[in-house]
C-alpha cells in the first residue's frame, strides 16, 4: 500500500508524537533507556510499515536518487572488503543498497542486521530470506554479537543522548573488528557537531566525510578507525 503524502506527513507526526511522549517519560524518571529505545522502536516501525516503498521502510521519504546520494555515503570510510553490520536496519533496504553500491566500487561485503523492532525484523527476514539467519533482533544497549565486524553503521540517535559517547566506546570495543571502521550518520549540518564531541568524549578520533545532494542539503559521516 503507497500512502498519499498527506498520509505520510500524518505518519511522520504521529511517530515524532510518541518519540516525544518517551523522550518525556525518559526524562520524568517513568522510563529507563530500555524502554524509552523500546518505545522509539516501535513507533519507528509502526510509521515504517504503513508504506510498501522500501525507501520510506528504511525512514526515507524521496526518490530514488536522493536516496542514494543520502545514503551511498555511508561507504566512504569503507576501506576494504569485510563484514559490515548495519544497526537499526529496519526492512534490510539499506543493507540491500550499500552491498550493491560496495560492488560498483569492487567491494566485497558480507552484510549483517541488527534492529528491536520484531515486526521490521519479521519483514527484513522476509525479503531478504538469503541473509534471515544474518538478521538479528536485540537492543544495542546490551545485545552481545556473535563475532566483530570489519564494518558497523549506527545512528546515534538510536540511543539517549546521555549515552551516546557510551554507546560510541562500547561499539569500538565489542563489536568493530581490527583494522576495521565504527561509521555513524549520516547526519545534517545542525547534528554534525554533537556527532564529533560524542567520538571525541568516547576518546576516539573522529574523521569525516561529506555529500550534497541536487537539493543543497549537505550530510556527512562521522567514523573512526580501530
Amino acid at each position: 500500500m503507497a500512502l498519499s503524502p498527506i498520509e505520510r506527513e500524518r505518519a511522520k507526526t504521529e511517530a515524532q508524537a510518541a518519540i516525544d511522549a518517551a523522550s518525556l517519560g525518559l526524562e520524568l524518571g517513568t522510563l529507563d533507556d530500555r524502554a524509552w529505545t523500546r518505545a522509539v522502536a516501535d513507533a519507528l516501525g509502526s510509521a515504517y510499515l504503513r508504506d510498501d516503498d522500501p525507501r520510506w521502510q528504511s525512514g526515507f521519504d524521496g526518490d530514488s536518487q536522493l536516496w542514494r546520494d543520502a545514503r551511498e555515503l555511508i561507504l566512504a570510510p569503507v576501506h576494504r572488503d569485510g563484514t559490515f553490520l548495519d544497526i537499526g536496519c529496519a526492512t534490510g533496504h539499506l543493507m540491500e543498497c550499500l552491498q550493491s553500491w560496495a560492488r560498483e566500487r569492487g567491494r566485497r561485503l558480507s552484510m549483517f542486521g541488527l534492529e528491536l523492532s520484531s515486526a521490521l525484523v519479521a519483514r527484513a527476514r522476509g525479503q531478504l530470506p538469503g541473509l534471515a539467519d544474518q538478521i538479528f533482533e536485540g537492543n544495542v544497549l546490551d545485545w552481545s554479537p556473535p563475532h566483530t565486524f570489519t564494518f558497523v553503521h549506527v545512528g546515534l540517535e538510536y540511543v539517549p543522548a546521555a549515552r551516546r559517547p557510551w554507546l560510541v566506546r562500547r561499539l569500538v570495543d565489542h563489536f568493530v573488528a581490527p583494522d576495521g571502521r565504527l561509521i555513524v550518520g549520516p547526519v545534517d549540518d545542525a547534528e554534525l557537531p554533537a556527532t564529533i564531541g560524542a567520538f571525541e568524549r568516547a576518546e576516539t578520533s573522529p574523521e569525516t566525510s561529506r555529500r550534497t545532494d541536487r537539493n543543497r542539503k549537505t550530510r556527512h559521516v562521522v567514523w573512526c578507525r580501530t
